[in-house]
Formats: structure tokens, sequence, C-alpha cells
């Protein structure tokens, strides 16, 4: 957040506690609690308070809330992308690849928690001009029975290579740009007994192995441009829209007590995909096998002692995709890790 957007968000939240705390005429507070209770009557006809107990429903012998309601955590992070590319032009049948990947960038970040819900704000101590101008953007909302994962990246740290017929090429550090927008949703169906928040937010403590099959549905948008970068050095384009729906597992495994091994994964297959490729300027028009697939990964190490925990998270999406003409192929991959120290309170 700049420093702008934080002045502007202060003056907003005072804003609205002067609105708060001045006395409203009794007319209008009637009014209000009757808009109050007319949203609750149609939360209530709609099922929605009955969905938020049935998923706040758990057995208390298998997880449980930390001790605290207030959370602070410092966190080292380390991010990174891969593009990988194969197939043929559409006019002249040679064989095209390539091979980008982003510079791994490394910040630390400051979060704030009260009762599960989180603000946080990341920094880059070990900046560089290399890394600078990238863009990494991330929210997650996790839940006992449902999670959601929203991610945007603006990558510009990006170097390869690419081939074209027998000729070789340099891609140059900074040619390559990415814009990626990534949105996951997670349905835990053994959410009474398995919570998923344990291991990759560590906003609950496992006290019991446990697993759940997990339902999920991915929304992605990439545009990617390498641009030529010399004479007779090929372009590539990329521009894509892919839903994906699917299922996998995910287990915790409780070593001993207030320690936690934890993993998901998380195959779908894609239903939608409406993609662009230009190669040197020949169009692709994708029509892909099946199937094609989406992939969501994470890994956790977490050990609690007492109101502080240390906890170690590895988490990776894939999209693979293959093209039945011209034997074309993308594999794109995102991953992070974090290292974490909290103390709860």
């Amino acid at each position: 957040m700049t420093a702008k957007g934080g002045k502007a968000g202060l003056r907003l939240w005072i804003v609205l506690l002067a609105i708060l705390a001045f006395p409203l005429p009794k007319s209008y507070a009637q009014n209000l609690s009757g808009i109050i209770n007319s949203l609750d009557g149609f939360f209530r006809s709609v099922g929605i308070t009955d969905l938020y107990k049935y998923a706040k429903n758990r057995d208390s012998t298998f997880y449980v809330s930390p001790p605290g309601d207030f959370d602070i955590r410092l966190s080292m992070n380390l991010a990174g992308s891969i593009m990988h590319t194969r197939g043929s032009e559409s006019g002249t049948n040679n064989k095209f690849r390539s091979h980008i990947s982003s510079e791994s960038v490394v910040s630390s970040s400051v979060t704030v928690g009260y009762k599960g819900v989180a603000l946080g704000y990341t920094f880059n101590p070990f900046s560089d001009s290399k890394s600078k101008d990238d863009r990494r953007f991330n929210v997650t909302l996790y839940g006992n029975l449902l999670g959601l994962d929203f991610s945007y990246y603006n990558i510009k740290s990006f170097s390869g290579y690419s081939r074209l017929g027998d000729e070789k090429y340099t891609i140059p550090f900074g040619e390559p740009n990415m814009k990626l927008f990534l949105l996951n949703g997670f349905v835990i169906f053994n959410h009474k007994r398995y919570s998923f928040p344990a291991g990759v937010g560590q906003s609950n403590i496992q006290k019991r192995s446990s697993g759940s099959l997990i339902g999920g549905i991915s929304y992605s948008r990439n545009k990617t441009n390498v641009a030529s970068v010399g004479f007779g050095e090929p372009s590539i384009k990329i521009d894509s829209k892919v839903l994906s729906i699917g299922a996998g597992y995910g287990y915790n495994y409780v070593p001993r007590e207030n320690a936690l091994i934890s993993f998901m994964f998380l195959p779908k297959f894609v239903v939608y995909d409406s993609s662009f490729v230009d190669v040197d300027h020949y169009d692709i028009k994708q029509t892909f096998k099946r199937p094609e697939l989406t992939y969501s990964a994470n890994f956790a190490a977490v050990r609690w002692f007492g109101p502080i925990y240390v906890a170690f998270t590895a988490l990776a999406d894939a999209y693979s995709s293959h093209h039945t003409s011209s034997g074309f192929h993308l594999l794109q991959i995102q991953w992070q890790l974090h290292a974490h120290l909290g103390v709860n309170f």
C-alpha cells in the first residue's frame, strides 16, 4: 500500500467512525433497524445463516482455535514463475520452443490478525534493480468449509531462451511480460474433522490426524508477450482464459502434540478454454486435447510452542495444455515458499 493510499484509507475509516459515533435521530434509527431486520430475514430465507452455522460446526477433539483472539506474524517469502512452450508455426511448420523464468523474489511481511481475519503489509528489504518492477498481489480467505484465494501477477523480470527451427535465441532479462489473474475456490467435505487453514494459514490447531476430499474451481487469465529482440528472432504472444473444475485430497498428519505436517493436491479438468497464440506473427487457434488440466498443491509444517508458532509453507499453481494439430504445449507454474514466526494472544 502506498503512503497516499494509506492516508486515503485512514481518512475513510475516520469518516466512517465519525458517522457511526454520531447519534442518529430516533426515526432514522428505527429505519436503520428495519433495514437490518429485513436483511437478516432475507439471509435466513436463502439459508445463508444456516450455511454459516453448518460451516462453523466442528469436532473439537480433532481441531480447535488458537488460545487467543489476536495474532501477529512475521514472514519471509520467496516466489517465482516459470513458463514453457513448444509447437509448430501454422504457416511454415517450423518447430518452436521457448522457456522463460522470473527472478526469485524475496520479501518480508508483517501480518496482524483478529479471530482469523488478518491484514498484512509486505516489503522487500533485498530489492534490486532486476525484480523491483514485479508486482504480486494475493488475498486469501480460508474457512472451515469454504476457501478462496485471489492472485494478480505483473511480472517483468523474466529471461530465458527461444528456439525457432534450428536457430536458438537468448531472451534477455526484462523483455517478456506476464500479466496473470488467478482465482481459486475450495470446498472441504470433511470440514468437521479436517482443518484446511491449520496448515496454510495457522488459524486453527489440528489435534488429531485427519483428511478430506476437496472440491475446487479455478479461473485464470494470462496475457504474456515475448517481443522479438532482433532481426529474424521470433516473437510470442499468449492470451488465454481458462475455467477448470476438479477434486483432490488433503491430509493433516499430527505426529505429536502441537505439531503438524499437512499436504493437499488438487487436479482440475479444464471445462472452458479460450486461448490465442501468435508465434512470429503466425496465429495458432487453440483446439486442445483432453484432458487439459490445472493443478493446485500445498505443503506445510507447523509447530506450536504455547502461544508461539513456527511454520513453513509451500504453494504452487500450474496449468498444462496441448494443441491437437500443431503439437503446441504450454506449461505454466507459479510457486511460493514462506517461513513464518508468529505469536497468538
